[in-house]
């Protein structure tokens, strides 16, 4: 089962050897005949719970509740401390991550009263690791982080090289593959140099796994071998399984079915001979995936039957919902002469249909949204083969929904990451635009004083000798300079502009429609998601479109503003409403204006002017002819400007800072005088843009 081995492997970057595995049985025996409640025999107890997180986290559980009221009575807090993350640690490995999370802030808050670092950054390491199974990707970075920071004050290099590689595993995840790959190569540096072979395994597989991700399967391959040479001079009969699931996973993504059969194979022999059940369930899950591409359907079935009834018997509803949609989309596969050779009725769609049914109710119990998403894209394949278009489109849709769910889940946090970065790179943008259009000007005088200079010299030396032809010459060369010079002029300072005016639409503004879209997902608001969701992609597409040109038809630019308008009402719950009145004598479909020039006095009025009112507000956008120019008034009657701010203009925001600088160059260009004023009411705020009147026909 390919994303299940892909999860394993994640599971096995993070396990941290906080002490070297002992016989179990050897273990208990000692334990048993120790009759003595001391301090020993406390050491003996942590050790048999530790060693029950690899064989038997529902055991490790009920010895650690064992050794936490042995260490109570001993009144010993470093060992009471080792109890609660053991059993955490048991409670990680069983899949309760909540459960996990509290005695892991138990033992934190013991190891800070013994004021015990290394215990501290073990801790937030294995915190590191829940919140990472919770998806929660930020917590889970900044635990490893902590950990890290710890570790490398205290010099302890395999705590260090445990939390780099954990945090390549939390990049990986978010799709990061530069960061991860070089937090695994840091990672197994040192692993190396310690001669922790176990451990330099894990980093391997990972590094797989990245190139895997993209696409590199030759270097893939070459990690996953390098990870299986270690486990097999190692003699671990588990690692090497999952690493032979892991290298057919590689060979099937590269569609190469037969190689990828082979190494399942060898995954199932060693699996049945050591009986690992999960590794057996997985090698006949993902057998029936290649048999179904092969379109071998009868193996394919009989493989994933066996899967299927191994994932019953454990429980492990994650498994039964992947082989049930499995087992669906070999029936949809299947030839309808092939289903009836084997005795089916009916016809083969219903029987995929009755499959992903049951998937979806197996997903739903797991909550695997990727699981969902999976079975509504099958159910509305085969509804569309049944020819039932509504449910086909029902099904659909609910597969939209969850996949972008899982997109929103997967990028949230990243985004909110990315966030600052967004924000420092579009200041920075702002200010390379300003910095280029100055530099732009200077070269440009700079060299038409050189020009000039170099003429006047040229011209005087052979002034005796052909005066009339000389001036003639540098009349000429003059003027097809200054024109090549003002046209090169021209051109950079229109680059600043477009490059300015890419870098003015508010990163917020983009991330936080995003959030309000999430939030009706959640809130299972579907229709208003909807609703959002279409008007954003308008949007989007508008301000795409429209930053590739210099001009665009009054008319286009109003329909995106009132988008972004519509937007900025549903956000706010409808606080505001708004009109917009153009001039008759003012043709909208060809009459031009620079794209978004309104945009951010709208957003000034919304944010700074309505959000923050009591009650509900209104803005008024009027366009009227004024002789050979064009006047754009945004009014609203929001909380007004503040007398104490000198200059209302420099307190706003970039795009109108932008806007201004635009308004200075379409001056320049243009020969005309455009301008932009910002006024104070006695309730409200006006802005006045004025614009030369231009046609487009």
């Amino acid at each position: 089962m390919k994303k299940f081995l892909l999860i394993s492997g994640f599971c096995i970057s993070f396990q941290f050897c906080l002490s070297q595995q002992k016989e179990l049985d050897s273990l208990l025996i000692v334990y048993k005949n120790q009759p003595t409640e001391d301090t020993t025999k406390l050491k003996t107890l942590l050790d048999i719970v530790f060693d029950y997180s690899f064989i038997d986290p529902d055991k490790g559980i009920e010895k650690g509740n064992e050794a936490i009221l042995l260490a109570k009575r001993l009144d010993n807090l470093p060992k009471l401390a080792s109890a609660y993350n053991y059993t955490g640690v048991n409670y990680q490995t069983k899949g309760t991550d909540t459960m996990a999370l509290i005695y892991f802030n138990k033992a934190l808050e013991t190891r800070k009263k013994i004021k015990d670092s290394l215990g501290i950054a073990k801790i937030f390491h294995n915190m590191g690791i829940d919140y990472f199974n919770l998806s929660d990707y930020p917590k889970a970075l900044n635990y490893q982080q902590q950990s890290l920071q710890i570790f490398q004050q205290l010099h302890y290099p395999p705590g260090i090289a445990g939390d780099l590689n954990s945090i390549g595993v939390v990049y990986l995840s978010v799709a990061d593959y530069p960061k991860a790959l070089d937090y695994y190569f840091k990672a197994s540096a040192m692993f190396e140099q310690m001669n922790r072979e176990q451990d330099l395994a894990i980093t391997f597989t990972n590094i797989g796994l990245v190139y895997d991700h993209l696409a590199d399967y030759e270097k893939s391959l070459q990690y996953h071998f390098k990870a299986l040479a270690i486990y097999n001079r190692n003699g671990n009969k588990n690692d090497i399984q999952k690493t032979l699931g892991n290298i057919g996973n590689c060979y099937d993504d590269a569609n190469r079915p037969e190689q990828a059969l082979s190494y399942y194979q060898k995954a199932l022999q060693i699996s049945e001979n050591a009986n690992f059940k999960s590794g057996i369930a997985s090698a006949y899950s993902n057998m029936g995936a290649v048999y179904n591409k092969l379109s071998n359907f009868q193996q394919a079935l009989d493989c994933s039957n066996k899967a299927l009834q191994l994932y019953n018997e454990s429980g492990n509803k994650l498994g039964l919902a992947f082989t049930q949609n499995q087992i669906g989309k070999i029936y949809l596969n299947m030839p309808q002469t092939v289903f009836e050779n084997e005795k089916n009725t009916g016809n083969k769609y219903a029987k995929a249909i009755d499959w992903f049914n049951a998937a979806l109710q197996s997903g739903l119990e797991t909550g695997a949204l990727d699981m969902q998403s999976e079975t509504w894209h099958q159910l509305s394949i085969s509804y569309e083969q049944q020819k039932k278009f509504d449910k086909a489109l029902q099904s659909y849709k609910k597969y939209i929904v969850i996949q972008d769910s899982i997109i929103n889940d997967k990028n949230k946090q990243a985004i909110a990451r990315k966030e600052m970065q967004y924000e420092y790179d579009n200041k920075e943008a702002l200010l390379n635009a300003d910095h280029e259009k100055q530099t732009a000007l200077a070269v440009a005088e700079i060299n038409r004083e050189r020009v000039v200079r170099n003429a006047v010299t040229w011209g005087a030396a052979i002034l005796l000798l052909a005066f009339i032809t000389s001036f003639i010459f540098y009349k000429r060369r003059h003027d097809a300079v200054e024109q090549r010079k003002d046209a090169e002029l021209r051109a950079q300072i229109s680059d600043t502009e477009m490059k300015a005016l890419r870098a003015q639409m508010n990163p917020h503004f983009i991330f936080n429609s995003l959030n309000s879209i999430s939030d009706y997902i959640l809130k299972n608001n579907l229709q208003a998601a909807d609703e959002y969701l279409t008007r954003f992609a308008k949007l989007m597409r508008a301000v795409l479109e429209n930053s590739e040109k210099k001009e665009i038809s009054l008319a286009d630019d109003l329909k995106a503003l009132e988008l972004y308008i519509q937007l900025e009402s549903l956000r706010l719950n409808n606080k505001f409403s708004y009109e917009i009145i153009v001039d008759n004598e003012i043709d909208k479909e060809n009459t031009l204006v620079p794209p978004l020039i309104l945009q951010p006095f709208v957003e000034n009025s919304i944010w700074h002017g309505i959000a923050k009112k009591q009650g509900t507000g209104k803005i008024i956008i009027t366009i009227k002819k004024e002789g050979e120019m064009m006047s754009c008034i945004v009014e609203d009657n929001g909380i007004g400007i503040q007398d104490s701010v000198p200059s209302p203009l420099e307190k706003k925001s970039l795009g109108m800072k932008i806007t201004s600088s635009r308004i200075d160059i379409i001056n320049k260009t243009k020969k005309t005088t455009a301008s932009v004023k910002l006024l104070g009411l006695e309730n409200g705020t006006r802005a006045e843009v004025k614009l030369p009147l231009q046609l487009g026909f």
